[in-house]
C-alpha cells in the first residue's frame, strides 16, 4: 500500500515509525528470541504482522528510511521532520520514537528491557548502538543527552548506576507526536487557523505599526526576540496573534514562570520548533526590574514574542536579535472604530470615543456590558459602571474609590480659585487635542491649601464634571520600607489609571513629593529613589492626576515645574462662610439669621470645620427629637473651638439678644 494513502497526519507518521522501529528491532534479534516474544505477547505479534503488511521495503531501503524520505518531501512541517532544526538526526529520532512508543504501549518495553518497565540508558544503548552502521554505543549516550538538553526527554533520577538510569519523553512532546494538542503546566497551544485575522486590525494611530511588520520578522530564519510594548489591554496579544496568523505559524503561549525557568523554557522552545509555532509570553515587570532569560542553544531557530510595558528590561543570557514594537494608546479615530465594532451606533460611538480615552481592549470589554448598550443618556453613567467592573487587582489593592455615586456638595471658592478649577476641567476635557502639540495627554494638577479648605472636595468636583470615577491612592498600601517596592506599587496604580481613564487622587502628596535630601553617605543613595521615580513617571503619565497638599512649600520644585496647574485653595471669607453654613444646615433648620451672620463674621473657620459644626448640630437636634436650633448650633461651634484649644469668639446669647 502506498505511504501517501497511509499517512494523513502526524499521528499516522508516528504509528508507521513505531511499526518500523518494532520491525527493525525484531530483525536484529536471533530468530528464536523474536519468535518467542511474538508467541508470548500477542501485541508484539500484531505489531510484527502489521509491519510486514504495510511496510514492504523497496530499493533496499529500510522501512524507517522510506517513511522519513516520504515525509521530508510531502510533509516537511510535521514534528518528526522538524527535528533537524534542533540539530538532531536519525539516531535522535530512533531514540525519541522508542521512548514515545513505550509511553503509548508499555508492552513494547520488552523489546528493550528483559523485565519491561521504563527505558534505561543501558537498554537504549544495547538496541541502537549499531543504528548508524557502526558499533558506537557512545553515540546513543550523546543522542540521549542532546534530547535532554532540548527538553524533549527527561531523566528520571540519578540514584542508580549510569546504565540503569531511566528516561522518559516529555508529555507535551508525546502529545505532539500523536497529533494531539500539546498540553502542559503554564502553556497554551493555539492552532494558526484559530488565530485572529489581520484584516480586522484597527491601527491605534496613523503611523503605528501593523501586524505585517511582525509577521515579516516571524518569517525569517532567525527572528530572535520581538518585544511588543504598550499598555495592558491595548491589543498587544491580538497584534501577536495576527502576526503569527499572517506568517502561517501556530502560537504557543507560556507563563512568565515558564519563561524564566530553564527547564520549562527549553521544552517550550522545543515544542515551538516541532509544531512550527511562535512562542508568546506576557511579562509583568516593575520599574527597575530586569527579566533574565535562560535561553538554550537553539533559541535562534524559533521566534519569541514578549508582551511587556514601556519600561520592561529584558536580558538574554546569550547574544540574540532584539526587536521592539510599540503600540500607542488608540487615538479618537481608532476608538471610534472599536466602539462601532462593539455594536454602537454612529452618534453614540462618536460620543464615547471623544469622552473616554480607553485602551482598545477595555473598549471591547466595556462594549460587551449590557448597561452600556441600554444607556441613552449623555452623562456616561453606564460607562463608569462598566469601568468599575473592568478594574483589576492593581487598582483595588492600591487605591480606593471616593464617593463614586454621590454628587459632591457645592464648592464655595473665591473668584480666582473657581476660575482655576474651571480651567483645569477644560484642560482635562481637551487634553487629547492639546497632546498633539505638547506630546502627552496627561494632566497633572496640584491643589494646595490649609486643612479643610476643600482640596478633596475640589478633586471630587473635577471628576464629577468630567463624568469619571475618582480613586484615592492608599499611601499605607503604597509606601513600603523595602527599597524599590514603593515605586512598583505606584507604577501599578498609575498604569491602571491610564488604562481605565479614571481620575487619580494623590492625597497628602507631600509625603511622596518632599524635597530631595543631600547625599552625604553611601546609605543616603537610596533616599531619593522614590522622588526621582515619581518625577519621571508623572511626566510620562497619560491620565489625570490630582495631588493635594497642606504645605506646598514641602514639595520638591521639580514637581511644581511638571504640574500643568497649581491651584491654591484659600480659607473662605465672611461671605463664603455664611454661604457654606447655609448650605450645610439646609432649609429645615430653625436657626436665626443673626446667629449665622455672627458665626460667619467672628468664627474664621474653614469649610471643613463648618461642615463638622453643621453635622454635630444636626446630631444634637436628632438626639433631642427637635429641629436644629440656635442652641444646638452654638454648642457645636463651641465644641469645634475646644478641639482646636482656642476660645470661642461668639457673643453670648444675652449679648446677641440685646443686638436683636
Amino acid at each position: 500500500m502506498a505511504l501517501s494513502a497511509l499517512m494523513h497526519g502526524p499521528a499516522d507518521q508516528f504509528r508507521l515509525l513505531v511499526l518500523a522501529c518494532v520491525q527493525e528491532m525484531l530483525d536484529t534479534f536471533p530468530p528464536e528470541v523474536a519468535n518467542a516474544l511474538s508467541e508470548t505477547y500477542q501485541l508484539i505479534e500484531d505489531y510484527r504482522a502489521e509491519a510486514r503488511r504495510v511496510l514492504a521495503p523497496k530499493d533496499e531501503k529500510s522501512a524507517w528510511q522510506m517513511i522519513s524520505d516520504h515525509c521530508a518531501f510531502h510533509h516537511p512541517d510535521w514534528p518528526m521532520q522538524r527535528l533537524s532544526q534542533l540539530g538532531l538526526g536519525p539516531l535522535h529520532a530512533h531514540v525519541l520514537i522508542s521512548l514515545a512508543m513505550v509511553e503509548e504501549d508499555a508492552t513494547l518495553a520488552l523489546l528493550f528491557e528483559p523485565e519491561a518497565g521504563q527505558l534505561t540508558l543501558g537498554g537504549l544503548t544495547a538496541r541502537w548502538r549499531g543504528a548508524t552502521g557502526i558499533d558506537a554505543p557512545e553515540l546513543v549516550r550523546v543522542a540521549l543527552q542532546d534530547l535532554v538538553e532540548c527538553g524533549l526527554v527527561t531523566s528520571l533520577g540519578t540514584g542508580c548506576s549510569r546504565n540503569d538510569r531511566g528516561f522518559a519523553i516529555a508529555d507535551p512532546v508525546a502529545d505532539l507526536l500523536l497529533g494531539l494538542v500539546p498540553r502542559g503546566a503554564g502553556m497554551d497551544f493555539v492552532d494558526a487557523a484559530m488565530l485572529a485575522d489581520a484584516r480586522l486590525w484597527v491601527a491605534p494611530a496613523k503611523d503605528s505599526p501593523c501586524p505585517d511588520i511582525a509577521s515579516e520578522y516571524l518569517a525569517t530564519e532567525k527572528a530572535g526576540i520581538i518585544l511588543i510594548r504598550g499598555a495592558a489591554h491595548n491589543g498587544r496579544k491580538t497584534f501577536a496573534q495576527m502576526a503569527a496568523h499572517m506568517a502561517g505559524r501556530n502560537l504557543l503561549c507560556i507563563s512568565q514562570d515558564s519563561l524564566t525557568t530553564p527547564e520549562n523554557l527549553r521544552i517550550a522552545l522545543a515544542l515551538a520548533v516541532l509544531s512550527n509555532a511562535a512562542l508568546l509570553c506576557e511579562i509583568d515587570s516593575s520599574p527597575g526590574e530586569t527579566v533574565r532569560l535562560p535561553l538554550p542553544h537553539f533559541t535562534n531557530v524559533v521566534p519569541l514574542m514578549l508582551i511587556c510595558n514601556e519600561r520592561t528590561s529584558v536580558e538574554p543570557n546569550r547574544p540574540i536579535t532584539l526587536r521592539s514594537i510599540r503600540l500607542p494608546m488608540p487615538d479618537q479615530v481608532a476608538r471610534l472604530s472599536h466602539w462601532k465594532q462593539g455594536g454602537f451606533g454612529g452618534k453614540q460611538a462618536a460620543r464615547h470615543a471623544e469622552d473616554w480615552i480607553l485602551t482598545s481592549g477595555n473598549i471591547r470589554r466595556a462594549s460587551a456590558c449590557t448597561p452600556i448598550a441600554e444607556d441613552k443618556t449623555r452623562d456616561g453613567t453606564a460607562i463608569r459602571l462598566a469601568m468599575r467592573d473592568l478594574r483589576d487587582a492593581r487598582l483595588d489593592a492600591l487605591a480606593s474609590p471616593v464617593d463614586l455615586d454621590r454628587e459632591p456638595t457645592k464648592l464655595f471658592l473665591d473668584r480666582e480659585g473657581d476660575e482655576e478649577i474651571q480651567s483645569l476641567i477644560l484642560r482635562c476635557k481637551h487634553r487629547e487635542r492639546l497632546a498633539r502639540a505638547q506630546g502627552s495627554a496627561g494632566v497633572r494638577a496640584l491643589l494646595s491649601g490649609a486643612s479643610g479648605t476643600g482640596k478633596t472636595l475640589a478633586a471630587r468636583h473635577v471628576a464629577w464634571q468630567l463624568g469619571k470615577d475618582l480613586y484615592r491612592i492608599d499611601l499605607s498600601a503604597t509606601v513600603n520600607k523595602y527599597i524599590g517596592e514603593t515605586e512598583k506599587a505606584l507604577e501599578r496604580a498609575l498604569s491602571a489609571a491610564e488604562e481605565l481613564d479614571i481620575v487619580l487622587l494623590l492625597d497628602e502628596g507631600d509625603a511622596l513629593m518632599a524635597r530631595r535630601t543631600d547625599v552625604g553617605t553611601s546609605n543616603d543613595r537610596y533616599a531619593n529613589l522614590e522622588t526621582n521615580f515619581l518625577l519621571q513617571r508623572i511626566e510620562s503619565f497619560g491620565g489625570i492626576l490630582l495631588v493635594t497638599s497642606n504645605d506646598a512649600e514641602r514639595i520638591d520644585q521639580a514637581f511644581s515645574r511638571r504640574m500643568d496647574a497649581s491651584i491654591i485653595l484659600r480659607p473662605p471669607d465672611q461671605v463664603r462662610r455664611e454661604a457654606i453654613l447655609h448650605s450645610h444646615l439646609g432649609d429645615d433648620a430653625e436657626v436665626s439669621d443673626a446667629l449665622i451672620r455672627d458665626i460667619a463674621c467672628r468664627c474664621a473657620l474653614t469649610g471643613g470645620q463648618i461642615r463638622n459644626v453643621a453635622l454635630h448640630a444636626q446630631l444634637l437636634a436628632l438626639d433631642s427629637t427637635s429641629l436644629l436650633s440656635d442652641s444646638a448650633l452654638r454648642q457645636a461651634i463651641e465644641r469645634e473651638y475646644r478641639k482646636t484649644g482656642t476660645p470661642c469668639p461668639l457673643r453670648s446669647e444675652r449679648t446677641l439678644a440685646a443686638v436683636r
